[in-house]
């Protein structure tokens, strides 16, 4: 695998490279495996000349003019643009839609640049101090959300992404594929654990009466998928959740291939999603979830003989033994 260098601005002489491989009609790609960079900085490189033949000699000294310091902020240089944005701050449109609203009349500034400017206490930065008073949900401070997905990252460690998922668990042509999440009850005090087979939409839900961390949720998933047929256990996909820092114990114990979703995508575990709500009409939010293992049992029953409207009125259980039986 090549390892591309993203810790610092291109320099001078690997513009030099650029500028001579694309004169020979090698694509960006290639370009990006000689010079040691991923193929998306190559792109924005060769973007920045605009139009036409590369130039590493007006591409450096665009780069050098872009890194002067200090440089006015967007809309302390533009105050007619700064206008724009306050007056829709005060519409109560997010910033994110402003971007794309003034984009559509020709005024470029993106979403973070607002933000900055919201939060910006001095007023340097083309808005009035207090500005973060006009955002959607008005908070004092920004949620630092970069921070808390590196933390989740660096528990579950060397996870595989969905993206990685074989195709057949996408659009559900064999059985096997799971879906997990944890339900959450009052005061955070009881969870429950749930997973569903992608194609048959069978449930499974295991009480964890000692708590919801990493080996408690670890234990009681992997009790709950041991009793299912070798045969339906090819894929498990989970939220990147911390209670799922032991996944690895998963895949050692059942041999089966754990994924987690994006960052901020419960709907990439659509059918799970849709299953929690179901759940919901038996525990509503706010329950405590500590119901002990023969009362969960009871609504699992439940929920997997009611008839779907997707199984043309069979229900979940009806469909997962025929699956079981064909795929032991």
């Amino acid at each position: 695998m090549e390892v591309f260098s993203m810790a610092r601005r291109l320099d001078v002489g690997e513009r030099a490279r650029i500028e001579v491989l694309s004169q020979q009609g090698f694509g960006d790609g290639e370009i990006a495996v000689r010079v040691g960079r991923s193929r998306a900085t190559i792109w924005r490189e060769k973007k920045r000349c605009g139009p036409g033949v590369y130039c590493a000699r007006r591409a450096q000294a665009s780069a050098d003019a872009s890194a002067e310091r200090p440089r006015l902020a967007k809309l302390a240089s533009d105050p007619g643009l700064a206008r724009l944005v306050h007056k829709r701050l005060k519409e109560r449109l997010s910033p994110h839609a402003i971007s794309a609203e003034l984009a559509q009349s020709g005024h470029r500034v993106c979403a973070e640049t607002i933000y900055r400017a919201c939060y910006d206490r001095a007023g340097r930065s083309g808005l009035r101090p207090g500005a973060w008073k006009k955002l959607p949900r008005a908070r004092r401070r920004r949620k630092p959300r970069g921070r808390c997905e590196q933390a989740k990252r660096s528990v579950l460690g060397e996870y595989k992404p969905i993206a990685g998922r074989p195709s057949e668990a996408e659009d559900r042509a064999e059985p096997g594929h799971w879906e997990g999440d944890l339900i959450i009850g009052k005061d955070n005090q009881s969870a429950v654990a749930t997973l569903v087979e992608r194609s048959s939409r069978h449930t499974l839900l295991a009480a964890l009466p000692g708590g919801y961390d990493a080996q408690s949720t670890a234990q009681a998933v992997t009790r709950a998928l041991a009793r299912q047929p070798g045969g339906m256990l090819r894929t498990l996909t989970w939220d990147q959740g911390r209670e799922m820092a032991r996944w690895a114990d998963i895949e050692k114990t059942l041999g089966i291939e754990v994924y987690f979703c994006d960052p901020r995508s419960p709907w990439q575990r659509a059918t799970n999603e849709q299953n929690n709500g179901i759940l919901r009409r038996w525990l509503p939010k706010g329950t405590d979830l500590n119901i002990g293992a023969a009362r969960l049992s009871v609504i699992e029953d439940r929920i997997n003989n009611m008839p779907r409207k997707l199984h043309r009125w069979a229900s979940a259980q009806t469909i997962y033994n025929e699956l079981c039986r064909d795929h032991r």
